[in-house]
């Protein structure tokens, strides 16, 4: 059921990539998604060489499928470490975030027999990644949590698959069968998921986060700098909301700084696990119910087929392909009714 290219090159069962997670993705959530049969894929982003190792240390003892690490470009010193620590411990597949680690970090992950996957979110960035050795490249649209560019999903990746000659996973804005299925038809040999496995039972986002997440709709995200420094897509909040406001009448540096800084600190109460900020992508809008990742995939998976079943007859005229392709009542983890229905319009079930 959807093997691809993508499942030989990085030894799974099925065609998806778990986005990285900083403060949704732990050990649990990487482990759970590597058994269901994907890539579970741990973060890095402002943690220490003790803690990597310690993460790594936990999904091995929870599975014995392959993982990922992420490393994000956020210094050359970081991204040595964290490159040296994954081929020190024998880790199989390492994703690069903000498109580029640089060439030698690349080319060292590679003489270790690391497969290294980059995140890239322009046709640019693919085409040097390709050049830099890269095995495949994840060309993730602007509908995408955390770290984006401005192309969207739908016009970038058939781009980047015209472009280069390695695999090409699509990302942004993909959470349900729908959206796995129409990967495909972009040219994509498989996807990347994030902001959807934040809303499982083994995600570690917080209570905040969590039920955010299930209010949300597909408008409650923003672009900001306020977070990183580099445009991320995340939960608005008023802080944010400020800040972009101060961006927009053309404020001084010293109020950007003084409002980015409560974005970035304010965001605790007495306990630092109530972070009360999180990146999350347009995708969220779908989202109604906390589900296991092993439920999440198997009916993920289960109706992207059904559909697929029924695209020669829409491509012949004899099928209402609206009606088909509509989600209906939560009952299935996916998003999409679980056969016989006949795929009813029920609309999102959101706060107004």
């Amino acid at each position: 059921m959807f093997h691809t290219v993508i499942c030989d090159l990085l030894g799974i069962r099925y065609p998806i990539l778990q986005g990285a997670l900083q403060g949704g993705g732990g050990v649990e959530l990487v482990a759970a998604v590597s058994e269901a049969g994907g890539l579970g894929v741990l973060p890095t982003f402002g943690g220490t060489d003790q803690k990597l190792r310690a993460d790594i240390a936990g999904v091995r003892a929870r599975t014995n499928r392959p993982f990922g690490v992420n490393i994000m470009p956020m210094g050359r010193g970081i991204t040595e470490r964290c490159a040296a620590t994954c081929i020190e411990l024998g880790i199989p597949v390492v994703t690069t975030g903000r498109a580029d680690p640089g060439e030698a970090v690349v080319r060292r992950l590679k003489a270790a027999g690391i497969k290294v996957v980059s995140v890239i979110p322009t046709v640019e960035h693919a085409r040097r990644m390709e050049a830099e050795g890269v095995d495949a490249v994840v060309a993730s649209g602007a509908e995408a949590g955390g770290h984006v560019g401005t192309v969207s999903t739908l016009p970038l990746v058939p781009q980047v698959v015209d472009a280069v000659k390695i695999p090409v996973l699509a990302a942004g804005g993909i959470g349900d069968a729908r959206g796995f299925l129409a990967a495909f038809a972009l040219g994509a040999v498989g996807i990347q998921m994030g902001t959807r496995f934040m809303a499982t039972t083994e995600s570690d986002l917080n209570d905040w986060g969590r039920d955010r997440l299930l209010a949300m709709r597909e408008t409650d995200t923003i672009v900001t700098r306020a977070m990183t420094g580099a445009t991320v897509r995340c939960i608005r909040t008023p802080e944010i909301a400020a800040y972009e406001d101060a961006v927009a009448r053309g404020a001084d540096t010293a109020e950007l700084k003084d409002l980015a800084a409560r974005v970035r600190t304010s965001r605790y109460g007495e306990d630092r696990s109530d972070r009360r900020q999180s990146a999350a992508g347009q995708v969220a809008g779908m989202i109604t119910e906390v589900v296991a990742v092993r439920e999440l995939l198997e009916a993920m998976l289960a109706d992207a087929t059904r559909l697929a079943e029924r695209l020669p007859s829409v491509a012949k005229g004899r099928n209402d392909s609206t009606a088909s392709m509509r989600r209906t009542d939560t009952s299935s983890s996916s998003g999409v009714a679980a056969a016989p229905k006949v795929y009813p319009s029920l609309e999102p079930q959101k706060s107004q």
